[in-house]
């Protein structure tokens, strides 16, 4: 388990987060010592998706060598460019060598020092768009029959993974935006490409208190749901690097601060 910074004595979660590494090599020696420097800081290292540049089995290889040396749980969804691959099963089993906690339809509860038990639901999740929710309809644009059921299977695979989360915090992971709050800069014809509302719908059947995802990388880094679940858009680009979020558990709170001032990646 994880370790709190010392001598805090309210109900307090702290988990570092971060997407869209997009390792291609070796990580470069300021991130290396920022991961190294999680213990004593937070709960738990949270993933957002895309660890790789492309899927390639020498570019997990390189993340999981840091990773599996980084002393708090680390729990991760698989992005876009980490499907790339084309030995999945060698891919996956590289990051669980690592201990790395990968979600996909599933849940893990953790339980820090203070006795708090942070519960995590995760999937990678798909585009789809988000009309008639809460984006414009692209016509032309509109994602593709096959993309729209991919989205509503992924979304049944939250559900699942949500309905068995027995927390006092409850975290989702994904990698494809579940709200078009956290787009920012997107322009409206990627909007299909980043994400899909069927996720959102889900997140706003369950008690949620954190949502965090990747993969936008011009958006903005707070959004949230159409029921109002803050959502954190963690994508490297768009924050500068890691940013540990402060959850105070008694009264729903939460301060995040940068760890790192740049994203740095091969």
């Amino acid at each position: 388990m994880g370790v709190l910074v010392p001598n805090i004595q309210d109900s307090r979660a702290r988990l570092a987060a971060i997407g869209d590494l997009h390792v291609k090599g070796t990580l470069t020696e300021n991130l290396v010592t920022v991961l190294r420097s999680l213990p004593d800081r937070v709960d738990a290292l949270v993933i957002a998706g895309d660890i790789t540049d492309a899927g390639r089995l020498i570019e997990v290889e390189a993340a999981a060598e840091i990773l599996g040396t980084v002393d708090v749980p680390v729990i991760a969804v698989l992005g876009n460019h980490d499907r790339r691959c084309l030995r999945p099963a060698a891919f996956r089993r590289a990051l669980l060598q690592a201990r790395v906690h990968l979600l996909d339809g599933n849940s893990l509860v953790l339980r820090n020092q203070q006795g708090i038990r942070i519960g995590f639901a995760g999937i990678g999740g798909a585009g789809g768009g988000f009309w008639p929710i809460e984006g414009p309809d692209m016509l032309h644009y509109r994602a593709t029959q096959a993309l729209s059921l991919k989205a509503r299977k992924e979304a049944l695979r939250l559900d699942s993974a949500l309905a068995s989360l027995d927390a006092d915090l409850r975290v989702v992971v994904t990698h494809f935006a579940p709200t078009t709050s956290t787009l920012g800069n997107e322009p409206l014809l990627k909007y299909w490409m980043l994400g899909n509302s069927e996720l959102g719908r889900v997140i706003d059947r369950y008690p949620v208190d954190l949502v965090l995802h990747g993969h936008a990388h011009l958006g903005n880094p707070l959004g949230s749901t159409i029921g109002g679940i803050m959502v954190k858009n963690v994508a490297s680009a768009v924050n500068g690097g890691l940013v540990i979020h402060d959850f105070r558990v008694d009264d729903a709170s939460m301060t995040s601060s940068l760890l790192t001032t740049r994203a740095d990646r091969d």
